[in-house]
């Protein structure tokens, strides 16, 4: 298996193809949806870690051993952002209205929306595999084969790096949602 960062440039990259595809104006809600389902998870994150671990010792048996708590917490948290990823992109999508720009300004405006989103969806995942100390060891990741790049890379990671306290302690995470959804009312 290739490095966790080339694993994560290519899942942009193929965003970034997805994004000129769609357009710019289609990317845009996309964004919208993943900035909030992420400001959801890093502001109820706590919560929601206390109810899988209820959840988790009522059940008892296998699942409640320590590896496999970490194990069914990744996939939780992973599931939640590839179905808010789904969803975002399946059927009716939450569109920015107006006229797509043309040419090379639609054309980079959809490959850079669209690698945001990849950004997005891919790092989010990055980070709760880091978090939880990549236990899903069938895509052959783990924390002691990083490369110096890829630690560093970490860092820089969505949920991290825009969850952030930046201005009366609220994160970027808040201040971009509230910013994309007004302007999404607004347009």
């Amino acid at each position: 298996m290739a490095p966790i960062e080339v694993f994560f440039g290519v899942i942009v990259f193929v965003f970034a193809l997805i994004g000129l595809a769609r357009g710019f104006l289609k990317e845009l809600g996309v964004t919208t949806v993943m900035m909030a389902i992420l400001f959801f998870l890093s502001r109820f994150e706590r919560f929601l870690d206390a109810g899988l671990m209820r959840a988790l010792s009522i059940g008892g048996g296998q699942l409640s051993s320590p590896q496999n708590i970490e194990v069914v917490k990744c996939y939780f948290f992973i599931f939640v952002i590839i179905g808010a990823a789904f969803i975002s992109y399946q059927g009716e999508t939450l569109a920015f209205g107006g006229e797509p720009p043309r040419g090379t300004q639609g054309i980079l405006l959809g490959l850079l929306t669209g690698a945001l989103n990849g950004y997005l969806i891919a790092g989010s995942i990055w980070f709760y595999m880091d978090k939880f100390h990549y236990p899903l060891t069938w895509l052959g990741f783990s924390a002691d084969k990083l490369s110096p790049l890829a630690r560093n890379l970490v860092a820089f990671l969505p949920i991290s790096f825009l969850g952030q306290p930046i201005l009366f302690g609220q994160s970027l995470l808040l201040y971009l949602t509230v910013f994309l959804i007004v302007a999404r009312v607004v347009r």
